[in-house]
């Protein structure tokens, strides 16, 4: 049984702004808290969301999308989304990989270097959702096992095809699986904050899909923060041209060398408000 709250939805990383999922009714956080609960949190993108697991689950509850896109989660997390969203079941998309009968999805698999051909170009390391890959330029990769998710979004950026993908035997319980489930995702979240600040920084170059929709978004936001500035400073602007209307009328009655200094700092303030 899958436990889930909404709060799975709170303070997520920015790449996830646009589904604005705090306007959302209830019913519907509820949904994709839940149908987010339930997949695999491998971000492999096979599902057609480059972004996720959870831009999947908000494309089935608000957009209609089919619930049998999620591949690795095979026809268990089929399933699980449609008793979820008390609908029929639907057959899952077939995997490349064969169907395990004790869990009902695709045998797992994970990615090894091949370490004696890599040539330490390190773009495979910005692919991996989870930050599994570590190395240094012109020096040997290592991909860590515990923590690779089995997505292959590191063998096509690959130059010289040194990355396989072997099978991974085990057993999971569903509560061992439910946790691992909910590390992976921290991970990735952990992933895209740590992306964000670098792309921020302008500290290194936007080399992937996942890195390409974070500049949407940030633009998105610095565009947003710009638009409410000009927004106070039309509001501020009328304020002063009020005051300015008003203090020039008063001086046509009556010179006056204090309202008169008055007045030119209020033209002075105008001038520094308008482009």
């Amino acid at each position: 049984m899958i436990t889930y709250t909404t709060e799975r939805l709170d303070d997520l990383p920015i790449l996830f702004q646009p589904l604005n999922l705090q306007s959302l009714s209830n019913a519907d956080r509820q949904s994709i808290a839940a149908i987010d609960a339930a997949l695999p949190q491998t971000q492999c993108g096979l599902c057609g969301h480059h972004d996720g697991c959870l831009p999947y689950a908000y494309g089935i509850v608000m957009h209609g999308e089919a619930i049998n896109l999620c591949v690795p989660g095979g026809q268990s997390v089929t399933d699980t989304i449609a008793n979820i969203l008390n609908r029929p079941t639907k057959p899952a998309t077939p995997s490349q990989w064969q169907i395990d009968p004790l869990t009902n999805r695709p045998k797992e698999v994970r990615a090894i270097i091949q370490e004696a051909a890599c040539i330490g170009c390190t773009k495979c390391i910005p692919a991996c959702p989870v930050d599994a890959i570590v190395g240094t330029a012109k020096h040997m990769h290592s991909i860590i096992t515990a923590l690779c998710t089995g997505c292959e979004l590191c063998l096509a950026p690959c130059p010289v095809a040194c990355i396989d993908v072997i099978p991974h035997l085990r057993q999971l319980s569903d509560a061992d699986r439910i946790t691992e489930q909910n590390h992976l995702r921290r991970r990735y979240h952990q992933h895209l904050d740590r992306v964000a600040m670098t792309i921020e920084q302008g500290t290194k170059p936007v080399v992937s899909t996942i890195e390409s929709a974070m500049v949407n978004v940030l633009n998105q936001r610095q565009n947003t923060e710009i638009d409410e500035i000009h927004a106070k400073n039309a509001i501020a602007a009328a304020k002063l041209r009020t005051q300015i209307k008003k203090l020039n009328k008063q001086l046509t009655l009556k010179a006056d060398a204090d309202l008169q200094n008055k007045l030119d700092k209020l033209n002075a303030k105008l001038s520094e408000l308008q482009p």
